[in-house]
């Protein structure tokens, strides 16, 4: 008889007819590989999923309808087979009588040889059956998770926000394998070219565990760093209980520390695009339903089980997705980074022009996402369904840095005008004022000499006093000129008298009739508010289309295509008189509503503008509900700014309260 050296493993006999003796081939049966276990009855066999099981029963079985109890291990879940016994001068059942599952009939007496062969032929008809049912097992999976994993990876693809990846990463693998817990470790290179993991994320249905990221060697002395630096799968059953000779081990401690329980782990390594190991994810203690939970070490040894080996090619596929999903997230993250770097360095560059609004943009974009984020919470009024998106505010958060990006073409000397003259010109006023001061002089000691030689010691005297009553009056005008020069409200004592001023002159060193202030000038200091002549407000103003211009020619992403259009309307006013499209409040878009709102708070309440006094919270509020009465704000957005408090994004305002005046 052949060896069965290529008969299936681990076969044994699990029982056999009370009628038939076996005993005495004990000895070959040992020899051939099979194992004799007896056992009392049908019903005391369980189904072994490890190892091959063979069936014997005879006539009296059949005759006492014991059959019937033998269907159970024609089950997917049994890899037993069933042989018939038929007893000497009997017959075997009928063929009709013969259950699916018997693979074949022994006749007594029974030689060694028939019995040898006819065990050989039902351990492989065992066999076939285990492989049948694991295969079916895996397609039966496949087939049920293939739709869900091509959905994962969709999800995976779309999902850009790191952290969130991570948790989805960890979600999605956990529901497709029924893991009660899991991690994810990410491989960092050192400097010195050595290699690290980091602990970057971790759920567990049965827990609560505090999460606390960490950095560990990728070294083959612990599991995950073992699968990061081979590169193999790892179906560990019993963490606990590892086989004999692996190079990794599993540190208890954590588990003692927080009451779990690890057994059953499935650690896969995640591959990028280049088949390069960037991260491990590791799957802990698969359960037979999701909804158990296992919060202690004896839940553990009664419900995990281990990880089917059907779904590692899933969880290997997902971890391939994910590795490559983190990957371009980590891209884009690292882009947009040096993005927001560009443009805040951008805006720096732009305020070193302009150091009176110093910080400006910045405050103004604390504050306009801070009111997106009011408006999205929201629950009535007419905003009551809007809510942004973290696109839309990232596309906010961009505007707001590049609203005032056009200060760059507006002339240098426009944007840091402090007051209604440039220094240059009033330097060149008071230089002429000391002329006119000098030439009133000159001109009356001329006199004063002439009338001296001739004697006229009165009138001497009087053209003194007419001197210094000149000279007192040229003093006057410039101390009307210096408290003019400051943007301010003008009396209208101090008007008139700058209109008078537009009307004196004096006579230069060549004789020359000259005005003490020139047209230019006297517009300038004649201004009622603020400090800007007509022409350097419109030349100011055009900074929003220069901001405009330029955003418009930067290649945007779909999610970010907004932002020019949000930086172009944040001046325009409801009633259109704003600029520089004069656009009315249905053709402004919300993000730009919003930004003017900030944009004119920030403003007011600026510390670092000379040219005026930082208005109080108060009288801030105050301005903004008289521009609503005006018709160039959005009631709604400015009550929300109020009373959601939006005014604390920015550092000044952190712990201020503003309370409703009583009406």
């Amino acid at each position: 008889m052949n060896s069965s050296a290529d008969l299936p493993q681990m076969m044994k006999i699990v029982y056999h007819s009370p009628s038939l003796s076996l005993r005495e081939w004990q000895d070959q049966m040992e020899n051939y590989g099979f194992t004799l276990r007896e056992v009392p009855s049908l019903e005391s066999i369980e189904p072994s999923t490890d190892a091959l099981s063979v069936i014997l029963f005879d006539n009296q079985l059949a005759a006492n309808g014991g059959l019937q109890g033998l269907g159970r291990f024609a089950a997917d879940e049994s890899p037993a087979t069933v042989v018939q016994v038929v007893s000497t001068g009997k017959t075997g059942l009928a063929a009709g009588e013969i259950p699916s599952h018997v693979s074949g009939v022994l006749q007594q007496p029974i030689e060694e040889t028939t019995l040898m062969l006819s065990l050989r032929g039902a351990f492989w008809h065992a066999a076939l059956q285990r492989s049948a049912r694991i295969e079916n097992r895996h397609r039966s999976i496949l087939t049920r998770n293939l739709d869900k994993l091509t959905q994962i990876g969709i999800a995976l693809s779309a999902e850009k926000n790191h952290h969130r990846l991570l948790d989805t990463i960890l979600t999605q693998s956990r529901e497709l394998t029924n893991a009660d817990a899991g991690s994810l470790y990410l491989v960092e290179e050192t400097s010195e070219g050595k290699k690290n993991l980091r602990f970057v994320h971790t759920q567990n249905d049965s827990k609560r565990i505090p999460f606390k990221q960490f950095v560990m060697p990728a070294a083959k002395t612990s599991i995950s760093g073992f699968v990061a630096v081979t590169g193999e799968t790892l179906n560990i059953p019993d963490v606990y209980d590892l086989p004999p000779g692996v190079e990794y081990s599993v540190n208890k401690s954590f588990d003692q520390s927080v009451g779990y329980r690890s057994k059953s782990m499935l650690v896969v390594p995640m591959r990028d695009h280049l088949n390069e190991i960037t991260g491990v994810l590791q799957l802990i203690n698969a359960k037979p339903s999701s909804d158990i939970l296992i919060p202690n070490p004896e839940e553990a040894e009664k419900h995990v089980i281990p990880f089917d080996h059907a779904v590692e090619h899933l969880v290997s596929s997902l971890a391939s997705q994910a590795a490559v999903s983190l990957e371009n997230s980590m891209l884009i993250e690292s882009l947009e980074r040096t993005f927001e770097g560009l443009v805040k360095a951008s805006v720096h560059a732009i305020e070193q022009r302009d150091p009176i609004t110093s910080g400006h943009s910045e405050r103004v974009t604390e504050l306009t996402c801070a009111l997106a984020q009011a408006v999205s919470e929201i629950k009535e009024g007419r905003y009551a369904d809007t809510a942004f998106t973290e696109e839309q505010m990232k596309e906010l958060r961009y505007a707001g840095f590049l609203h005032d990006f056009g200060k760059i073409g507006v002339r240098e000397h426009v944007l840091q005008k402090a007051n209604k003259l440039y220094p240059m010109e009033m330097e060149v006023v008071k230089n002429r004022f000391a002329v006119i001061k000098r030439t009133l002089q000159a001109e009356y000691q001329e006199w004063m000499v002439e009338f001296a030689l001739a004697g006229k010691r009165n009138e001497v005297e009087k053209l003194r006093g007419e001197m210094n009553a000149k000279v007192a009056e040229a003093d006057r005008y410039l101390e009307l000129i210096v408290r003019s020069d400051v943007p301010s409200m003008i009396p209208d004592g101090d008007f008139d008298g700058l209109m008078k001023l537009g009307e004196v002159t004096y006579k230069d060193f060549d004789g020359t009739e000259k005005p003490y202030l020139t047209a230019q000038e006297l517009k300038a200091l004649a201004l009622r508010r603020g400090n800007l002549t007509e022409e350097e407000r419109k030349e100011i103003e055009s900074h929003v289309s220069h901001s405009y211009d330029f955003l418009v020619q930067i290649p945007w992403t779909k999610a970010l295509r907004g932002v020019p259009e949000i930086a172009h309307g944040h001046h325009e006013k409801l009633n259109g008189k704003g600029y520089p499209r004069g656009l009315k409040e249905e053709e402004i878009i919300l993000q730009a509503k919003i930004m003017c709102v900030c944009d004119i708070f920030d403003a007011l309440t600026a510390t670092d503008r000379p040219y005026k006094k930082a208005a109080p919270l108060d009288k801030a509020i105050q301005i903004l509900k008289f521009e609503v009465k005006d018709n160039h704000l959005d009631p709604e957005l400015v009550d929300i700014f109020v009373k959601k408090k939006v005014y604390r994004a920015v550092t000044q305002f952190k712990e201020a309260e503003y309370a409703e005046p009583a009406s």
